[in-house]
């Protein structure tokens, strides 16, 4: 999917000037005995960036990672996920003036619906 947005982006990365671009992929695939593999990737490039100390404007990567993680179903109300998050910025001037973590990350969880 690939989107242009306004005004979504939080103000701490960007300025209502700036035009993020967006890119999403998402392959998923549901096993009959209850477990989701998924695999995404996401990256947000920021077009017309503010400058900002430490940070002399222009275009950057706000947003660009690969997820890889799992589900699985024990019933249609219960089930545990596991996700890591691959971060694929890198320490630059925009990162360190906006504050944008550029660690790994990882999740885990138990959703049970009522």
């Amino acid at each position: 999917m690939y989107s242009q947005t306004y005004n979504m982006t939080p103000k701490k990365i960007t300025t209502s000037r700036a035009k993020p671009q967006n890119f999403e992929a998402v392959v998923q695939y549901q096993f009959d005995f209850g477990l989701r593999p998924s695999i995404g990737y996401v990256q947000t490039k920021g077009k017309d960036l503010q400058s900002r100390a430490g940070f002399s404007g222009g275009d950057a990567d706000l947003v660009k990672y690969i997820e890889v993680g799992t589900w699985y179903y024990f019933n249609k109300n219960m089930n545990v996920y596991a996700a890591y998050k691959f971060n694929q910025l890198d320490d630059n001037d925009y990162t360190k003036a906006a504050g944008v973590a550029t660690d790994d990350q990882a999740a885990v969880g138990i959703v049970y619906q009522f």
